[in-house]
């Protein structure tokens, strides 16, 4: 009976004076922590709270693979509950499935105590490539070809590593994978339209590496320069009936 009464005060205690439960409540879980590589060497991290953060709190994000490191840090000036984020510029990333990049990210504040967060990430799976290059687009007689470079990377990577998705103007999309000798492009056919356009982006396929995050779309236009198959007729009505008319103006004289 003693235990009981002893426990129910402690409970009372806890949640009705102000003191203790402002200390049972001075935690701070940093969660959803995520991250994305862009541009071959930068890197933007993005993380949650459980609870809003005060004003003047400070968090700091370290990166680290094998001996390389760095931080980042942010300064919260107002209160704030989500959509923390911190960017990195110009890291030394090694796109290695065995070397992991590790991620931690901590706070400070004089009167709450933010508990640190650790993540490893595979550098393949967090990366968003950067768009393909020089695409183009040509005629043939009865056909549209599209032609496209694969993107720049840090590491030398076969052009059978990539998947690549096309989209055409009326949101028709399908996906292309090359062989290592094959050359890149695609082949639609020529559509009745004076303007058409295109959009080609990328990502890693799994055959060769963990897939990534799909880079931005690349556009193209094409504007083609052709008569329309009603034009020739009416033209050539028109011709006829100038002929006509002169001829019966000039036959009256």
């Amino acid at each position: 009976m003693f235990v009981i009464v002893w426990t129910f005060l402690l409970v009372w205690l806890m949640i009705f004076h102000p003191c203790l439960a402002q200390d049972s409540n001075r935690s701070i879980e940093i969660t959803n922590v995520d991250c994305i590589i862009y541009n071959i060497s930068m890197l933007n991290c993005m993380w949650e709270t459980n609870k809003e953060v005060p004003a003047d709190s400070q968090f700091i994000v370290h990166f680290k693979q094998d001996d390389h490191a760095a931080a980042c840090h942010l300064s919260i000036q107002k209160k704030q509950k989500e959509h923390f984020k911190c960017h990195f510029q110009q890291l030394e990333i090694k796109y290695n499935e065995l070397q992991k990049i590790n991620i931690s990210v901590n706070g400070s504040n004089k009167d709450y105590k933010i508990n640190t967060y650790s993540k490893l990430f595979n550098p393949f799976s967090i990366e968003k490539l950067n768009p393909p290059v020089n695409v183009h687009l040509s005629l043939s007689e009865n056909n549209i070809i599209l032609t496209w470079e694969q993107p720049p990377t840090e590491y030398n990577i076969s052009k059978c590593c990539f998947i690549y998705e096309i989209m055409d103007s009326n949101g028709v999309r399908s996906q292309k994978t090359f062989k290592r000798n094959e050359s890149i492009s695609f082949t639609s056919p020529r559509a009745d339209t004076s303007t058409m356009a295109f959009q080609v982006r990328v990502n890693g396929r799994s055959l060769c590496r963990n897939p990534g995050i799909w880079s931005h779309w690349s556009v193209v236009y094409l504007k083609q320069n052709h008569i329309p198959q009603y034009v020739g007729p009416v033209v050539a009505s028109v011709i006829i009936t100038l002929i006509l008319v002169i001829s019966f103006f000039l036959c009256i004289r």
